[in-house]
């Protein structure tokens, strides 16, 4: 579906829901977020002359019961977990599309947590929480088997669809001999996966899978931090979200009264896990712009200004990637 027909149909729909949402016909204005580059998904900004509201939403049935599981555990996210309040499911007339309206989160986003020391403890803090609740995983899905599944199924899935996509394409500024490096390090990274004795234990805590990914933590002027991306909340392996915190953060205090440390006492693998997933992080943080500046071609208004900011995010990541690993 084109972009500019979704959003002229969530425009409509959203001007015929404005008396439900206190939202004033006269000053509505609703914007495309050029956020994502999965085509499935699309994000938008609705507001008037006082107040703001965010719409994700999904066109697959993977990504909508994703929002879904959201939108099911919403009050116990924002109690417990610092996430932004739910205001309801919408879906898009005659399209594909469904997913939630939530409030709006007027903050600073924090992509470098090593320079926000109190922030990155907080958050180390909250993400041991999440590990540990057993309540929270008891309503979520099955987990992979392992933790090696859970790789293959996250960043090794990911990387792989969108370098054959980027070969399909080429982006101007790729080289055909960088994405074949590129795909060179996946398999690298997960040979060394696959062989690792620390991938071979259950993928079974809750985990949120998205941290420190597309503005997903947010700072207001106030001091408020929120925790966005919940979509991706699933059982998994907890060295994937401590392995987007800085390094001085992620150590685990054995005397902690949580499940994250009981499992660090029994698994010594941990930090291993841990390790390798920085590398698949940031080798992925080189490989997922290309998708995005794939998503931008599509679009009219925001192309040149969506692909100028996947090419910057893809260059920047891969020459760190290169310096620290290649």
């Amino acid at each position: 579906m084109l972009l500019s027909e979704l959003n002229s149909r969530v425009t409509a729909q959203v001007r015929m829901l404005a008396a439900g949402l206190a939202l004033d016909p006269a000053t509505l204005a609703v914007r495309h977020l050029p956020e994502r580059g999965d085509p499935a998904r699309a994000s938008f900004s609705i507001a008037d002359a006082g107040a703001r509201y965010d719409l994700e939403l999904a066109g697959d049935l993977a990504g909508q019961a994703a929002l879904r599981r959201w939108h099911d555990l919403g009050p116990a996210l924002a109690a417990r977990y610092h996430a932004p309040r739910i205001l309801g499911w919408l879906e898009i007339v005659d399209t594909p599309f469904a997913g939630l309206l939530l409030e709006h989160v007027d903050g600073v986003v924090v992509r470098d947590l090593s320079e926000a020391p109190d922030l990155a403890r907080a958050l180390t803090t909250l993400v041991g929480r999440l590990h540990a609740d057993r309540d929270l995983a008891a309503r979520l899905p099955g987990p992979s088997h392992t933790c090696c599944d859970a790789y293959l199924a996250g960043h090794f899935a990911r990387c792989t669809a969108v370098l054959r996509s980027a070969r399909a394409a080429l982006p101007p500024f790729v080289e055909p001999a960088t994405l074949a490096w590129l795909a060179g390090e996946v398999d690298r990274v997960t040979a060394l996966v696959r062989s690792s004795p620390s991938f071979a234990v259950p993928a079974d805590l809750p985990v949120h899978g998205a941290l420190l990914r597309a503005g997903n933590l947010r700072v207001t002027a106030a001091g408020a931090w929120y925790v966005l991306g919940w979509d991706a909340l699933r059982l998994g392996d907890p060295a994937l979200d401590l392995a987007a915190l800085p390094p001085v953060t992620s150590t685990i205090d054995p005397s902690a009264d949580t499940m994250q440390a009981t499992r660090s006492i029994r698994e010594p693998w941990l930090s291993q896990r841990i390790a390798l997933l920085r590398r698949a992080r940031a080798l992925a943080g080189a490989i997922e712009p290309l998708s995005d500046w794939l998503a931008a071609a599509g679009w009219a208004d925001q192309r040149e200004r969506a692909q100028a900011r996947g090419q910057r995010a893809h260059e920047s990541a891969l020459a760190s990637y290169r310096q620290d690993h290649a």
